[in-house]
């Protein structure tokens, strides 16, 4: 959603984090990818790239100049030397015409994970934030089936995923999953105003669909982003230096990345240790680039979720000037990060 109130509280102090901290001038260069078109705005990216080095970079975005409504487009990308050729993007979820998500939909994510809905084969599958009342409050999470990647995507007749019962908050969304098995998704989620929460979901098959029970992730705030390579569960987080006096204060000016050892694998999770211990990698600051605010970051990943080890890590996020033009500068944009901790 454009307005998200519980990151303000959550973010309005740094995350105290052990381990190496990171020379910020090591980062690689920051890109301008996609989404600059005037009265549209463009955020919350997704990016999953197949093994032919395809990206596919779900987002959201208005489709009318001018109008505040959000749906899900798709941009795909084609590699150019160390570049990449975006097309014109398209629409492939909008809000339904009544019900749970009748508002706006956004903050998609969609993994590769072959299942049977309804007696039909599909191969992707979408989760994704939807809203009922235009106040932005009592968001709730979604999801869809696709058997290609550009869709169209079925929505899940039992829908709404992830509930959240209480219309006088914000709610549940900004979701993210990684594929744990050919059953089993781990979605990570913003919730309870200002915490990270996390479930493991049996979603295959369909009919007998299984939420485990709500954990909280310790050391992240809520809009962050993670991905795994096995061994480690990396994650690239909004948050801010301090207290943001100019619009969008709701936003931060810092996407911070950092990893944490997991040494059970993705199934299980949540260490014994209540402070985990995560070493930060890299963060994109307003030096670096240029504007005043960086926020709704996400990892390239593979289809499944997954990064490799001690491979650069490459976050797209969005950028935001400050005063009255502030949704209307949302764009997307690029950096490439080394995915091995260094002494600062």
């Amino acid at each position: 959603m454009i307005w998200k109130p519980h990151t303000l509280a959550a973010l309005i102090g740094l995350l105290t984090l052990s381990g190496c901290r990171h020379d910020v001038s090591g980062g690689g260069a920051v890109r301008y990818e996609f989404g600059r078109e005037e009265g549209h705005y463009c955020y919350a990216p997704s990016v999953i790239e197949d093994v032919d080095g395809v990206r596919y970079a779900f987002v959201c975005r208005n489709m009318n100049a001018g109008e505040v409504v959000d749906h899900i487009f798709l941009y795909t990308g084609t590699p150019s030397g160390d570049s990449t050729v975006w097309d014109e993007g398209a629409c492939v979820l909008s809000p339904s015409a009544e019900g749970w998500d009748r508002c706006h939909v956004c903050d998609p994510d969609v993994r590769e994970f072959p299942l049977t809905y309804r007696g039909e084969q599909y191969r992707w599958i979408m989760t994704y934030l939807g809203v009922d009342r235009w106040d932005c409050l009592h968001n709730q999470i979604g999801l869809a089936f696709a058997k290609e990647i550009g869709g169209p995507y079925v929505k899940y007749d039992g829908n709404p995923l992830i509930v959240s019962a209480d219309t006088t908050t914000w709610g549940v969304g900004q979701s993210t999953s990684i594929v744990a098995d050919p059953s089993t998704i781990r979605i990570f989620y913003a919730c309870r105003g200002d915490r990270l929460g996390t479930r493991l979901i049996r979603l295959n098959p369909v009919e007998t669909l299984e939420i485990g029970p709500e954990e909280l992730v310790p050391g992240l705030p809520p809009n962050s982003y993670p991905a795994t390579s096995g061994q480690y569960l990396y994650a690239v987080s909004e948050t801010r230096s301090g207290a943001l006096r100019e619009v969008p204060t709701w936003v931060g000016d810092i996407c911070r990345v950092q990893r944490m050892p997991l040494p059970h694998g993705i199934t299980r999770l949540m260490p014994k240790d209540p402070a985990p211990h995560w070493t930060v990698l890299g963060e994109i600051v307003p030096a670096r680039s240029g504007s005043p605010r960086n926020h709704n970051p996400g990892l390239l990943t593979d289809t499944r979720g997954y990064v490799a080890d001690g491979q650069p890590l490459t976050i797209y996020f969005t950028p935001a000037d400050t005063g009255s033009n502030w949704l209307w500068s949302y764009e997307i944009r690029s950096m490439r990060i080394s995915g091995r901790s260094r002494q600062k």
